[in-house]
């Protein structure tokens, strides 16, 4: 018997949630989350009782030998590798060295993202029935609206500018920039009112620049409660729909702001536009979208990206005989029927996405572009609309430059990494 046999160990403070057959762990501090068997389950809560690896084996081995008896499955965790995996990633520390946790979270970087907190009755309110249903008819009024007045529908051409080029953007951008926002508060909100605190940032889906609320807390929740979180933003979208269009039903009626001509009423049904182009966003879900985080809670499957990553690397060096992708010695992915199906939607939709910014995206800012060239160059074009599209296009460009240079970023540091491991 090993030294190691005999040692008590400190378990960090964990959650523990039933995510199917299996459950997850994870500390918030770490912002770290981890599947185990049922088996990991017991082992866990026995190191937490003070219990020595020798001891939890031999419990283990009677636990076995038990079922086998009974007619039930033999196999049991291999309790040196569990212990060890848990050391390895901070969860476990032998009993002398507890201290080393703490000193491990202060050394954690500071998070520049905006810590969101309030208190869990507002939240409670925010999202209880009666509000909840409140919300229900303000949308059902907006619907038979619309239903009623072609004019207040989604209008698939609103994108579509022959006046005020950089003003209009410019509005957009603040606007939608608003609705983002109210999209992510819908998300921590629902988060707070478990009492759980999130974090605000700003990331990039691809070359797509985003706002993004961490929502990790939500994994020390039961598994049926993280939905309403997770789907909370897609909720306030359609409420925001709505409310736009009850405030154009109004302008129109009541001809305020210029009503049907004037500048407001074809900037909210922009608005509501890009509103309904960033919702259908969300199902692309190979891109850690709102839907993804439900698929992977609904396949109990908290990091399926990382391991669709590793997966497709793995299969591509075993096809092409170790000349590209990379080996995975000891896969972590448990379920590799979900990964076979996610992997083929990960690799499809990240090649449509880069053919629509190569057919799409791209040749119409070139256009915008040329259009601005030849404004400027035309004596006949007055000053004002070469400065009015001039801004126009190099905002574009700017938002476009920059999401591309986000993401390429991100690309070359996982690349770094990836050598350094190999």
């Amino acid at each position: 018997m090993s030294k190691a046999d005999d040692e008590t160990y400190f378990v960090i403070p964990l959650s523990i949630q039933a995510d199917g057959e299996n459950y997850l762990i994870g500390n918030a501090d770490l912002e770290d989350y981890y599947q185990i068997p049922a088996q990991g389950r017991t082992i866990l809560g026995m190191l937490q009782q003070g219990d020595t690896p020798a001891a939890i084996k031999a419990r283990l081995a009677r636990d076995v030998a038990r079922a086998e008896e009974d007619g039930g499955a033999g196999e049991m965790v291999d309790v040196d590798d569990f212990v060890a995996m848990l050391r390895e990633i901070g969860f476990l520390y032998p009993a002398a060295d507890a201290k080393l946790h703490r000193a491990r979270v202060d050394a954690v970087p500071a998070d520049r993202r905006i810590l969101f907190k309030v208190d869990a009755r507002i939240a409670r309110a925010i999202f209880s029935p009666v509000t909840l249903l409140c919300y229900l008819g303000v949308v059902g009024y907006a619907v038979v609206l619309a239903v009623m007045d072609p004019a207040l529908r989604i209008d698939p051409y609103a994108f579509f500018i022959e006046r005020n080029f950089a003003a209009t953007l410019v509005l957009l951008l603040l606007l939608s920039s608003a609705a983002v926002m109210l999209h992510e508060l819908g998300h921590m909100l629902a988060a707070a009112r478990h009492g759980i605190s999130s974090r605000l940032g700003i990331g990039n889906r691809l070359w797509n620049i985003v706002a993004e609320a961490d929502l990790s807390g939500v994994l020390a929740l039961p598994k049926r409660k993280r939905y309403l979180p997770l789907m909370a933003g897609m909720m306030v979208d359609v409420l925001v729909i709505a409310l736009l269009t009850l405030t154009i039903d109004a302008l129109r009626r009541t001809g305020t702001m210029g009503g049907e001509t004037g500048l407001a009423v074809p900037l909210l049904q922009a608005l509501i536009l890009q509103i309904v182009v960033t919702m259908t966003w969300q199902f692309n879900f190979f891109l850690k979208t709102d839907l993804y985080y439900v698929l992977s809670n609904y396949w109990s499957y908290p990091d399926l990206d990382a391991d669709s990553r590793i997966y497709l690397r793995d299969r591509i060096h075993r096809l092409s005989n170790g000349r590209i992708g990379a080996r995975a010695e000891s896969p972590s992915y448990t379920n590799t029927r979900v990964l076979n199906v996610f992997s083929i939607l990960w690799v499809v939709g990240r090649l449509l996405a880069l053919g629509v910014l190569l057919l799409v995206i791209i040749p119409t800012l070139y256009l915008y572009a040329a259009m601005t060239y030849r404004a400027f160059q035309d004596p006949a074009v007055s000053s004002g609309t070469v400065f009015d599209l001039g801004i126009f296009t190099l905002l574009s460009l700017m938002i476009l430059i920059g999401g591309l240079y986000m993401w390429l970023r991100g690309r070359w540091s996982t690349r770094r990494t990836l050598r350094k491991e190999s």
